[in-house]
């Protein structure tokens, strides 16, 4: 949160490494030929390398770029019928049938409104093509993070200029579809966590490390992470504050995304929903900070071609945030039926 220390970071399905063993008296040629025929790709980094369309959890950006930019006011209202029309008579609709009825800026954000987001996106554009994309960027969207050890892609927030250089010409579809988190715009789950660490802590992107310390066992180590700072959102400090406030309410506000998923919680989490669009089922996402009042970590779950949101990721973040502060841990609720490797715990094994 407040350095770039990687905690945990996790890809599935998985592999076992020992195949690259030399001295392994496994069958590793047939191991590793039967990963390379995998259609899941077990060897793909999903962490670093994974690009996906970030869906909702966008929005973060879009409400920043809203109200940073000046075009929105914190409680401006706009009323969420459900449906939105855009300028040539193309109609749009909400996830939520019918709408949210008349909300502010803030609320945009807790109940994730499409049309509102609709608005913003067309507004920004009408101000200057592009401009939501560069807000996404100052964010630490679409650009490697730095880290190092691992491979990692850049992802892309598409500009003017990239489309130009693609032979086709930017419209304000390309804005509208990328204040959702939609069209070309593609994330890493890494980015999506360094850009909910930023906006938890007050807008300091930093690098993100993998490694801790090194040294001998026993012995004082001989070199030890320091924080690389590598640059301060510049998004005005009550922009990010009301961000913020609009992230904790997704868990808490009644009408709030993902609250039914987090009843009882007892480490007060703040977070986004988003279910990215894609050929088959949508992917799942779930973008969090914890503690609410004092951001300790941040913590991303994706999950391809699942289902919305709040159904599958939130649960598997819930769980993540219980077991890492040690509180009881939270049973997959009755109607979630996937199927994911369990959480590890002082009563379970490898072996179980």
């Amino acid at each position: 949160m407040n350095t770039g220390e990687v905690l945990a970071m996790v890809s599935y399905p998985w592999f076992d490494p020992n195949i690259y063993n030399p001295d392994t008296p496994r069958d590793a040629q047939a191991e590793l030929q039967a990963i390379a025929n995998d259609p899941r790709r077990p060897q793909l980094n999903r962490a670093t390398t994974g690009v996906y369309p970030p869906g909702s959890v966008f929005k973060i950006v879009t409400m920043a770029a809203a109200a940073d930019s000046g075009e929105f006011a914190l409680n401006q209202t706009l009323r969420c019928t459900g449906s939105w029309q855009q300028p040539d008579g193309f109609t749009r609709y909400d996830w939520l049938p019918g709408g949210h009825g008349t909300i502010t800026l803030r609320q945009s954000l807790t109940y994730s409104c499409d049309p509102y987001n609709y608005e913003i996106g067309l507004r920004l554009d009408q101000r200057e093509q592009g401009l939501l994309g560069e807000y996404a960027q100052e964010m630490g969207l679409g650009e490697a993070t730095g880290i190092e050890g691992v491979d990692e892609a850049a992802g892309l927030i598409p500009s003017p200029t990239w489309k130009q250089r693609r032979g086709a010409s930017w419209t304000y579809n390309d804005s509208i579809n990328m204040a959702i988190g939609q069209g070309d715009v593609q994330v890493t789950p890494l980015q999506v966590a360094r850009l909910v660490a930023a906006v938890a802590n007050g807008g300091t992107l930093y690098q993100p490390q993998l490694v801790h310390h090194i040294g001998l066992i026993g012995e004082e180590p001989s070199w030890v992470m320091t924080p690389v700072e590598q640059r301060q959102i510049d998004i005005d400090p009550a922009v990010l504050a009301a961000v913020r406030e609009s992230l904790c309410a997704v868990t808490t506000d009644p009408a709030g995304t993902a609250t039914w998923r987090f009843e009882g919680m007892q480490i007060p989490t703040c977070g986004k929903t988003g279910t990215s669009e894609t050929v088959g089922e949508p992917h799942a996402w779930f973008a969090a900070y914890a503690p609410a009042d004092k951001p300790e970590i941040a913590v991303v779950v994706i999950v391809e071609h699942a289902h919305e949101g709040s159904y599958v990721a939130a649960p598997i973040v819930r769980r993540i945030i219980e077991e890492y502060y040690g509180v009881p841990i939270t049973p997959y609720p009755a109607d979630w039926e996937y199927e994911m490797p369990a959480i590890i715990t002082a009563e379970t094994s490898l072996g179980e």
